[in-house]
């Protein structure tokens, strides 16, 4: 049985190998030839503008005949027609490339259409199966890694879906707290009018409606953060690391009504205020997003390590 599994493996890869040059080969072709047809294209056009010019230069015309009066039309002509020449070359030469390229991507289309390689990913597949079922009964060494390989692979995947949600809930965590911080601004820009130039009721007003727009987008903020939290709380059970956002308290505005220099001031000061705490609290949750990324990115190595693990052990 093992000789069988032997000889099968063999005759297999040899096959797979086989097609995986043959496709390496035809996708390097394909792209050759993508490239050589936009070129080919290119001096076709650079062609015709050149024969243009011959044409346009043989038509009569008054500025033609003080160039043949001058003795320059004779220079001009054999000028155009050198560069006509030397276009006609180049696209020449480029369409007979395309030929080539064309003749053997439909060579190398007939070899990837080889019978023998129809189902050779499905043989592939099921002859892997048999042979793990084979280990698994006869070699109790392969069978004990190949377990603990499947329970890796478990506790992986768990985590990078973890991780996944956790880092969408950051990027709309960032979002929100980026429309907070534009709002702010603009009621920052506002207030400084109505505090230090003495803007009136209209601009008040205009910074209240501000205000009120501000309190809205932080408690949406808020509620980014708070799911952000419970998020990176999940990945922290599988991952067994801490991804914590030193959150900062984000206030909720209280309207103020004394239109005077001293109630405007603290309200200039508290958006001032409010602007820095949540710049603070938005560059935590692009350190932690960033430590998630580093996360995922380890657990994919990881991950590609022990399916190359379980491959080795199944292949040799």
């Amino acid at each position: 049985m093992q000789r069988d599994i032997h000889e099968r493996q063999m005759e297999l890869m040899m096959k797979r190998t086989e097609r995986n040059r043959i496709k390496r080969r035809l996708d390097g072709t394909e792209q050759q030839l993508n490239e050589a047809t936009v070129l080919r294209d290119r001096l076709h056009k650079q062609l015709t503008k050149e024969q243009l010019d011959v044409v346009k230069l043989g038509k009569f015309s008054f500025l033609n005949k003080i160039s043949e009066w001058t003795g320059t039309w004779d220079e001009k002509m054999k000028k155009e027609i050198e560069e006509v020449a030397d276009a006609e070359l180049k696209y020449n030469e480029a369409e007979k490339t395309v030929t080539d390229l064309e003749a053997e991507v439909e060579r190398l289309r007939a070899e990837m259409s080889n019978l023998a390689f129809a189902y050779i990913d499905e043989e592939w597949s099921d002859f892997l199966k048999v042979k793990e079922m084979w280990i698994r009964q006869n070699d109790s060494a392969a069978n004990h890694t190949l377990q603990k390989i499947a329970d890796d692979r478990i506790r992986i995947h768990s985590m990078m879906r973890e991780i996944v949600e956790a880092r969408d809930a950051g990027d709309k965590a960032i979002r929100a707290l980026d429309a907070a911080l534009d709002k702010l601004g603009s009621a920052e820009g506002i207030s400084m009018w109505d505090t230090f130039l003495g803007g009136g009721m209209l601009v008040s007003a205009m910074k209240y409606s501000e205000i009120n727009s501000s309190d809205d987008l932080v408690h949406r903020a808020q509620r980014a953060l708070r799911h952000f939290e419970t998020e990176l709380m999940d990945v922290q059970n599988v991952a067994s690391e801490s991804f914590t956002v030193n959150k900062n308290d984000i206030f909720t505005f209280t309207d103020i009504f004394f239109d005077n220099i001293f109630s405007d001031w603290m309200v200039h000061s508290r958006i001032t205020d409010a602007k820095s705490k949540l710049n603070t609290v938005l560059k935590d949750v692009c350190r932690v997003r960033d430590q998630l990324a580093r996360k995922h990115a380890e657990s994919e190595e990881e991950l590609r390590r022990i399916e190359q693990q379980q491959q080795d052990i199944i292949v040799s």
